[in-house]
């Protein structure tokens, strides 16, 4: 069980980062400080005070968001800390493009698309489809935020696919009446999740909301072609041939979405499609050496 958060543990919690913070500044030099941020209700504010206490040793900051901002700017108080942090920022890294319109459009900031990055050990070389599409995968909080609604829904319209469902399961779906052919397989080790993964012809993804979604990256490392929403960074990460991009809680084009795919040349197509597409873009070298550039960029200002 989560503990419920609350103002006055989010202020302890701060000043302990603050405090450990300032005794690693005491004891050496930094050429550039890089704040992940989430931009939650007490996370933006605490990392505001985080980064002011960095700007205030005359560290050079990057900002990297962790989320798809617009998605979570929810009210006033988060906006004003955000502005606040933008402010006092040197870069700021995305990881989608409606964070990046956002920041551009509300405050006028610039900002550099950052992926998360896949470790080339998962990246196969090849994957051979099956002729029939019998399992379907999703991977991440099982929730209705997450589209488990609409896996269930879609779940009905195929009986005779198993769907599988890897996650922490919330409250809300735990009490759902589900098909007999849902699998809650709940949390599992990452060994084990690939494994899933690689027993999987597709990978349904209908969430709400992404940023850069880990899972959607090692689903096309692991060569399974994908049906997912058109948040985040999905559409930029599958394009049209990796699988098939659909609106949010649009069951309909999800069911005709996995009727197409069920033609297995074109999920091997899209299988090499993905798999070459992580490894071109999405390996731990190739983004840590856009991120490495950046910060000489910045530190050369």
């Amino acid at each position: 069980v989560t503990a419920k958060r609350n103002i006055k543990d989010e202020f302890i919690r701060t000043r302990r980062i603050n405090k450990e913070l300032n005794s690693r500044l005491k004891q050496k030099d930094y050429d550039v400080a890089h704040l992940n941020t989430n931009i939650g209700f007490f996370g933006i504010i605490r990392d505001y005070y985080v980064a002011r206490n960095i700007v205030r040793h005359k560290i050079p900051l990057v900002v990297h968001f962790h989320c798809d901002i617009p998605y979570w700017v929810r009210n006033p108080l988060i906006k004003t800390y955000l502005r606040r942090l933008l402010k006092i920022s040197k870069v700021n890294f995305v990881l989608c493009k409606n964070s990046k319109q956002y920041l551009k459009q509300e405050f006028n900031q610039d900002s550099v698309f950052i992926p998360n990055f896949v470790n080339e050990r998962l990246i196969l070389d090849h994957k051979s489809v099956n002729p029939e599409i019998k399992k379907v995968c999703f991977i991440g909080r099982v929730s209705e935020a997450k589209g488990a609604k609409e896996i269930l829904e879609v779940a009905q319209k195929f009986p005779d696919i198993q769907f599988m469902l890897v996650g922490e399961v919330s409250d809300e779906v735990q009490s759902w009446i589900k098909p007999n052919n849902i699998e809650l397989l709940g949390i599992l080790s990452h060994d084990k999740a690939m494994e899933i993964l690689d027993e999987s012809d597709l990978f349904l993804f209908p969430s709400h909301t992404e940023g850069f979604s880990l899972a959607l990256a090692e689903s096309m490392a692991r060569g399974v072609p994908a049906i997912a929403t058109d948040v985040g960074a999905n559409s930029n990460m599958i394009e049209d041939r990796g699988g098939v991009i659909v609106s949010v809680v649009d069951t309909e084009a999800m069911i005709d979405a996995l009727n197409k795919m069920q033609e297995p040349i074109l999920r091997q197509e899209m299988s090499n499609w993905c798999i070459n597409k992580v490894r071109e873009n999405y390996t731990v070298n190739q983004v840590m050496r856009t991120i490495t550039q950046l910060y000489k960029e910045t530190i050369g200002e």
